[in-house]
């Protein structure tokens, strides 16, 4: 239990950081595409919304943007989660089957009308 607790402890300490995180790590990617380079964003985009954002953003300074979806059946991701938890460090905290499935009710999956926004790896 204690495990536990301290587990949402880091994640409501962490969580906090998130948005000026992903701001500076914005920022930077924008810089780097005014430099002509490639930028890969791995912070998720789980939502149309914020796929939009960062896509019509990237294409405003004449980049080509590429969607790479990886939607693994959640069986997968939870045989994957559940050897990461069975030897996670002390102080790596645990994803638990109820997580996984609260997570994956809220990724809105791309449908054909978005795929067809971004531009062919």
């Amino acid at each position: 239990m204690a495990a536990r607790v301290a587990s949402r402890a880091v994640r409501g300490r962490t969580g906090c950081l998130r948005g000026p995180v992903e701001r500076v790590q914005w920022t930077t990617a924008l810089r780097v595409l005014l430099l002509g380079c490639n930028v890969v964003l791995d912070w998720g985009l789980w939502s149309r919304p914020e796929r939009d954002h960062y896509r019509t953003q990237a294409r405003a300074m004449s980049a080509s943007v590429v969607l790479c979806v990886l939607d693994s059946p959640i069986e997968e991701l939870w045989q994957r989660l559940s050897r990461r938890n069975h030897a996670a460090q002390p102080g790596t905290f645990e994803i638990t089957r109820a997580a996984l499935e609260r997570a994956s009710r809220l990724f809105q999956r791309p449908e054909p009308d978005e795929l067809a926004l971004f531009d062919p790896l």
